[in-house]
């Protein structure tokens, strides 16, 4: 396998985004209150693996639509073949099943739910108007549910799933003014293909507004830690920055205020996360 092949395979896996998925499991785990190493492995290694699989089979089903909006991706630049990805998808999610299931039965009925959805998410719910975005934001906030399971679900874990719920469902809605003209073309029902892109924006900008509004409970109500009002105020900064950004309307800024969110999204997590160490 050549550097372009390796390449390949960490796009189509979407690295950043299976590796959030882990460290989300991580942070739910340590803000219920565990601290044990081990266990917090496992918990990142199963919603890593279930998250790379989703997105892979996330590229399969999308081959025809990235070879208009993005060509450039594993798939239709030929350098993964769709049975290879199939197959692939597959195995990632056997790793992710097992993993959890390793732990406890209730862990392997929550990851075997998760993958079923990402699965038919991917299939066919994503082309339905709001519940694809709305099921992708679900399944990132269950990621840190799911880590919550090995200690304690309790009211930090709500407000860091909570917070992960609004930050992924307001940049599910600027990527359907990123994905328009493509999903436009093969019928995929989004907000900015149903109602236009000026919509589309305004649902992120409500979206990412209640999100600020979320940012402040945990200062203002819990006396969160100084760590966490610095992290949270730069996530809010690069959220405002990323809505002013796209408020052209134009896919190729829309593109480029999703790719800034992704990277606030790790600062939040980790907001969180040093909070409860």
């Amino acid at each position: 396998m050549n550097l372009k092949s390796v390449k390949a395979w960490l796009s189509i896996i979407r690295i950043g985004n299976s590796i959030a998925l882990g460290i989300a499991a991580v942070v739910g785990y340590i803000v219920g209150g565990g601290m044990n190493v081990y266990e917090a492995a496992k918990t990142f290694l199963a919603a890593f693996f279930i998250g790379g699989g989703g997105n892979i089979i996330n590229d399969y089903f999308d081959r025809e639509v990235d070879a208009i909006n993005k060509p450039w991706r594993p798939i239709p630049s030929g350098l993964i073949k769709p049975f290879e990805a199939y197959v692939a998808a597959l195995m990632f999610f056997l790793i992710g099943f097992a993993i959890a299931l390793s732990s406890s039965y209730f862990a392997g009925i929550v990851a075997l739910l998760a993958i079923v959805l990402v699965y038919f998410y991917s299939y066919s719910l994503k082309r339905v108007l709001l519940v694809g975005n709305i099921s992708i934001a679900f399944l990132t906030a269950l990621s840190i549910v799911y880590g919550s399971l090995f200690s304690s679900v309790n009211i930090h874990v709500f407000l860091a799933a909570t917070y992960a719920f609004l930050f992924n469902l307001g940049r599910e809605f600027l990527k359907g003014i990123e994905d328009v003209e493509g999903d436009k073309r093969f019928g995929i029902k989004t907000l900015a293909t149903v109602y236009g892109v000026v919509v589309a924006f305004k649902a992120s900008a409500l979206i990412y507004g209640v999100l600020l509004a979320v940012s402040l409970l945990p200062i203002a109500i819990l006396r969160y830690s100084i760590v966490y009002t610095l992290l949270a105020l730069v996530v809010d900064a690069v959220i405002i920055y990323s809505i002013l950004n796209a408020k052209t309307l134009r896919p190729a800024d829309a593109l480029r205020s999703t790719r800034v969110l992704k990277i606030a999204a790790f600062a939040g997590l980790f907001a969180f996360l040093f909070h409860s160490i």
